[in-house]
C-alpha cells in the first residue's frame, strides 16, 4: 500500500498520533482533523509505513496531502539489506 491520504475537507490538524517511519495497520488512527467544529479521525486505509505526515496545528485545504506512505518495494528492499 503506497500513495497518499488527502484531506477530505479544509480544517486544522488537531492531533498527530504517528510519526515518519512508523509502521501502521489498516484502520489505525493517524491524526485528528478538526473541521466545521467537529473532530474527524483520519485512519490508515491500508497497512504501510509513514513517509510523511502533516504537522500538528497545520491549517489544510481540501485535497492537501495529510499522509504519504512509502512504496512497498522500498520497504522490502530496506528490510532485505
Amino acid at each position: 500500500g503506497s500513495g497518499s491520504l488527502r484531506a477530505p475537507m479544509p480544517g486544522l490538524v488537531k492531533l498527530v498520533r504517528v510519526g515518519k517511519g512508523d509502521a501502521v495497520i489498516k484502520g489505525q488512527p493517524l491524526l485528528i482533523l478538526e473541521a466545521m467544529k467537529m473532530e474527524h479521525t483520519i485512519a490508515a486505509p491500508h497497512d504501510g509505513v509513514i513517509a510523511e505526515i502533516a504537522t500538528e496545528g497545520a491549517q489544510v485545504t481540501d485535497g492537501t496531502v495529510l499522509v504519504r506512505f512509502f512504496e512497498e518495494q522500498a520497504i522490502s528492499i530496506a528490510v532485505a539489506s
